[in-house]
């Protein structure tokens, strides 16, 4: 998800009418209507800064995410915590309207059914289809409000970044020990690294001077298009239950930065 102020072909506002369907306006005008199937959608406002309230947050979601349903026991098994730790954690985000619960409908005789925890959906299309308003509230307290969450969204976002990136390292190290036994270290090549798997991570750096980044701008909004229409089937689709990838952009103003971080050390 990036600001309208650092890559201007984002959806620039994001609306919801009576009749259920989210109505995107890019930068240039145009307008994209996405119907959903959803009973309820709630008044488009950013939901990213609940990620920010603490870091097991990130884990719970993406897990929630990629396994759809699960348990306290099999859910701190994957994060590594205490289940007291979990259900505590997993209240306060279904507090704030982050995920939901029901009880199991099959369960062992004689035993209390276990709850099962699912990310709430309409926070999944919050985030995909990106309802940033980029535009600050005329009135002084309520600006400082909003660029402290300008600011605490950009964290939130390296954060998380770093976070998915860092699932990597697991694996990473388990190739790396196995170097030594060629058979299993080709095992683990084919299936999560070769360019014929589709597990394998793809890493792509592109720069662009300012002459030919506008070029690569107005490409990218047949981009942000094709991938809405994408996302929008996927929610549609009663048969789609997990999302078993994650595909993230980041464009950074690579000059301006490092002139400003030299602006600031000569100060």
């Amino acid at each position: 998800m990036s600001k309208k102020e650092h890559h201007e072909v984002v959806p620039d506002k994001m609306k919801v009418d009576k009749e259920q369907k989210f109505t995107i306006t890019l930068p240039n005008g145009e307008e994209i209507i996405i119907k959903l199937n959803d009973k309820e959608i709630e008044t488009i406002e950013s939901y990213f800064h609940l990620l920010g309230k603490h870091n097991i947050r990130f884990d719970l979601f993406n897990i929630l995410l990629v396994f759809d349903e699960l348990n306290i026991t099999q859910i701190s098994h994957m994060v590594e915590q205490s289940k007291s730790t979990v259900a505590r954690h997993l209240k306060s985000m279904e507090e704030d309207g982050m995920i939901i619960s029901r009880k199991a409908d099959k369960h062992q005789k004689g035993k209390i059914p276990p709850k099962l925890y699912q990310l709430n959906k309409k926070l999944l299309h919050v985030l995909e289809y990106s309802p940033i308003n980029p535009k600050p509230p005329a009135d002084p307290k309520k600006k400082v409000e909003f660029y402290k969450r300008e600011i605490n969204f950009c964290r939130v976002a390296i954060h998380s970044f770093k976070i998915l990136l860092d699932l990597l390292n697991p694996l990473l190290n388990s190739f790396e020990l196995y170097l030594d036994d060629l058979p299993n270290a080709k095992k683990i090549y084919d299936k999560y690294f070769s360019s014929d798997s589709k597990l394998a991570p793809f890493f792509g750096y592109t720069y662009f001077s300012e002459k030919y980044y506008e070029q690569y701008q107005k490409a990218q909004l047949d981009f942000v298009k094709k991938n809405i229409e994408i996302l929008t089937a996927q929610n549609n689709d009663p048969e789609v239950k997990e999302r078993e990838y994650v595909a993230f952009s980041v464009y950074l103003p690579l000059k301006a930065l490092y002139t400003f971080k030299k602006k600031k050390i000569e100060r």
